[in-house]
């Protein structure tokens, strides 16, 4: 059987034109950018959004029943650099002493942030992912989220117990407040942590939007503890996710952890000998990934000895091993089209 030859040129429009995901009946492709604001125009508010309008959802007395951990939450637009680590102007990859010639890497990102209560002070710049959200079994968690961006966005939860007006997703005609919260406009989730709930969760923005406000950042970790389970001695979030042209408008896209591409701008994280180490994964992209880290390993659920996790969209984990070996080590994605860019330090003291 004969095939006709692909060229690097043919190859490179074929796979640039990929699909990347559909907004508001439209098809994205991977390799453009998009103006959110453009499809966003076009989407209807629903029926049930506009008979809510100003009001924000349940007061404090009306959220659940025994103990919150109470949370103010404001989605705002954030100047992001994905390869911030640079000498005299040169980025650089320290995984391989490299410089990264890969043109700009600031662009206009969406972001959750804390603030103290009734959106007083922010507690913290702007991160991605978001801040963490964490409640003990048996808590009531309820968050006040307040969208300062140009597009409808909400805040939709996994792993924990919720009622339907509660789903932070937009559903169309059928959407409840929570699933189209508008710019400018706010609105209280109340979350209940069960008993079964506790674990390694994460959340992101589920709105008429989805997934390109996520694709910009609108997406972060929460933990709901086991009250019979002692707290870690260290305890760090990764997230696995991209930073593509349509979200981002740059040339290029990035593989990412917490926001950050290539060894020396991910995250570095620290522990010492004998501490009790928490690792919380989670992956916020389209991509299956790997999670190995260099010099140690941990018990899997079902008891089995590992050091590579493999994981896919949406899902999320926790690694937990007392420190027992120092060194400086890597973290890394071990999808090796992922290696270089997906990639950190752990140093053990």
């Amino acid at each position: 059987m004969d095939f006709d030859p692909v060229d690097r040129r043919k190859f490179l429009s074929i796979s640039g034109g990929a699909l990347l995901c559909t907004i508001a009946g439209k098809d994205i492709a991977a390799d453009t950018p998009v103006n959110i604001q453009k499809p966003a125009s076009g989407v209807a508010v629903p029926p049930e959004v506009a008979a809510a309008r100003g009001n924000p959802g349940p007061t404090k007395a009306e959220a659940g029943v025994g103990s919150r951990e109470e949370y103010w939450i404001v989605a705002e637009p954030t100047v992001w650099n994905i390869i911030p680590n640079n000498k005299n102007g040169v980025k650089r990859d320290q995984m391989m002493n490299t410089r990264i010639r890969k043109g700009k890497t600031k662009f206009n990102a969406y972001a959750y942030r804390a603030y103290t209560p009734n959106f007083g002070q922010p507690l913290s710049s702007a991160t991605i992912p978001g801040p963490v959200l964490e409640a003990t079994v048996g808590d009531t968690m309820v968050v006040h989220f307040r969208n300062k961006c140009p597009v409808p966005l909400t805040m939709h939860p996994h792993g924990i117990f919720y009622a339907n007006e509660m789903d932070g997703a937009y559903k169309g005609y059928y959407t409840d407040p929570g699933g189209f919260v508008q710019p400018n406009s706010e609105f209280t989730y109340v979350w209940e942590c069960h008993e079964g709930t506790q674990g390694t969760w994460w959340y992101h923005d589920h709105g008429p939007m989805e997934p390109l406000p996520l694709y910009k950042g609108l997406f972060g970790a929460m933990i709901v503890r086991d009250p019979n389970e002692p707290l870690p001695d260290k305890e760090f979030i990764l997230a696995f996710h991209s930073f593509l042209p349509p979200a981002t408008s740059l040339k290029y896209g990035f593989n990412c952890v917490n926001g950050r591409s290539y060894t020396g701008n991910t995250p570095t994280f620290r522990a010492n000998l004998g501490d009790d180490v928490a690792m919380h994964v989670l992956g916020a992209d389209d991509n299956f990934h790997t999670f190995h880290l260099h010099g140690h390993r941990w018990r899997d659920g079902d008891g089995t000895n590992i050091d590579n996790k493999t994981f896919g969209p949406g899902d999320s984990f926790r690694i937990r091993f007392i420190e027992e070996n120092p060194g400086r080590w890597f973290y890394h994605c071990h999808v090796f089209s992922h290696l270089v860019e997906m990639s950190g330090w752990y140093i053990v003291e």
